[in-house]
């Protein structure tokens, strides 16, 4: 298939060629919603605590006779019912859950398939930001018409300082390597703004015939 190349002033400057393994697969949001999900639990600490009643120091002392009184029935100081620890809270385990390399290979493909079927991609020749400058960096975007809300800007495997610390400032912008993509980000984005060695480093990477060498050559798990 073929993508159109644009300038940071939004000018079409050639088509250039993308492999359709990477940006043709059909979605399958069963396999797309089982990588998320996983994404999403591997991000959580799951350090929450709570005191049980066996872990909360007070004496084990009856605080009062059992009958006779004409009130409830209490036990010890540490009990729940006083508010003195809580009874099946949470504590403190782990979320991890594990997606097996060809499942999470599939669904970024997918994923940037989906964009590009939703017309959400652009893809730029270079980045003219030469120092730091969120006002550069918006001129851009905005002279690119893309809309006002989240873009995920892919660049090449060793980002530019000042464009990091230029999208740093934006709030709707998160600058990424092209190596480091993950299926939430994507699909969490509502547009993807790529450079052509960001493309092209996708392109190297994600391809069919080339995944499994290059996760070989930098021991990616």
């Amino acid at each position: 298939m073929q993508v159109d190349l644009k300038s940071s002033k939004g000018e079409v400057i050639k088509k250039i060629s993308a492999s359709d393994d990477i940006w043709k697969q059909p979605f399958n949001d069963v396999l797309v919603h089982q990588v998320v999900v996983a994404q999403l639990s591997n991000k959580r600490q799951g350090t929450s605590n709570t005191l049980r009643r066996k872990d909360a120091s007070y004496s084990t002392a009856k605080l009062r006779n059992q009958k006779g009184g004409g009130r409830a029935r209490v036990g010890s100081r540490s009990s729940h019912v006083l508010g003195n620890s809580v009874a099946h809270g949470p504590h403190p385990r782990s979320y991890k859950k594990k997606i097996l390399k060809k499942v999470k290979n599939a669904s970024i493909k997918m994923a940037l398939s989906e964009k590009m079927r939703e017309g959400t991609v652009t893809v730029i020749d270079k980045l003219n930001v030469k120092d730091i400058s969120t006002k550069k960096l918006n001129k851009i975007i905005s002279d690119l018409e893309l809309p006002k809300k989240s873009h995920m800007l892919l660049e090449k495997s060793e980002i530019n300082e000042n464009i990091l610390k230029s999208s740093s400032n934006i709030s709707n912008v998160k600058t990424v390597q092209a190596d480091l993509i993950n299926t939430y980000d994507l699909l969490n984005s509502n547009h993807l703004l790529i450079t052509q060695e960001g493309f092209k480093k996708i392109e190297e990477i994600w391809g069919s015939k080339k995944v499994k060498k290059w996760k070989q050559k930098h021991w990616v798990t």
